[in-house]
């Protein structure tokens, strides 16, 4: 199954975004119940605070991420700001299995929108307004995700005032969303995105830390996937 078809028949998915790109964190991921898993090429990531090489040094790894994960949706952060994957990388990431990509909106080219088999996860960022959303309803990806936390507010505690404004997202635009945990939140949090009409939460170094291990990576995921099985 797609991701995007993933996360609309599921009541509430949730993804691991892995701060580290290691087979064995992927492994470990999969044992704990992560529905879907994120990895990153061409990336400085703020939150683990490690840098990802290129698309041509982690082909290795990503051909094993597909093979590992089976079923399990394998998506990928092609880029960030100054570098990208091409669109002949685009069609090698295709061919070789990976499901859906992520990007926040102002550094995804076009021709990424184009791709006739990745589900399309766009991520909107701090600076977001109604005309984004309203944007986003006429042209939409297959998901939103709203990484809408400023980088100064990163690690802190998530709040009310965060789940509102998720609520207002998720009630604006008409396909599902997704929220990471740039924000600390416990596994029992998740009801409350749950209940303010959010379909995915992604969990990754700000709650599974920024070098974890395989026996972090499980067992954060085993906790946030049994808080989810109970919703």
């Amino acid at each position: 199954m797609k991701f995007h078809q993933l996360i609309e028949k599921n009541r509430f998915t949730l993804v691991a975004s892995l701060p580290e790109n290691k087979l064995s964190l992927v492994e470990a991921a999969l044992r704990g119940g992560a529905q879907a898993i994120k990895v990153h090429v061409n990336v400085w990531h703020r939150a683990s605070g490690h840098t990802f090489g290129s698309f041509t040094e982690n082909k290795a790894f990503l051909r094993e991420l597909v093979r590992l994960c089976g079923d399990t949706p394998a998506g990928l952060v092609p880029g960030g700001a100054g570098a990208f994957v091409s669109m002949e990388e685009r069609d090698e990431l295709e061919a070789m299995g990976i499901d859906f990509f992520s990007s926040y909106t102002a550094h995804l080219p076009n021709y990424m929108m184009d791709s006739k088999s990745l589900s399309r996860m766009a991520a909107i960022d701090s600076t977001y307004n109604q005309n984004t959303l309203d944007g986003i309803n006429r042209y939409p990806p297959d998901v939103l995700e709203c990484s809408i936390q400023p980088g100064e507010a990163y690690n802190e505690k998530l709040c009310y005032a965060d789940i509102l404004r998720y609520a207002d997202i998720a009630a604006k635009v008409k396909i599902p969303t997704l929220i990471p945990t740039q924000k600390w939140m416990s596994p029992g949090e998740a009801r409350h995105l749950f209940n303010v009409g959010c379909k995915a939460l992604m969990i990754g170094a700000v709650v599974m830390g920024k070098e974890p291990g395989a026996v972090e990576v499980e067992k954060t995921c085993a906790d946030f996937a049994c808080a989810i099985r109970d919703l």
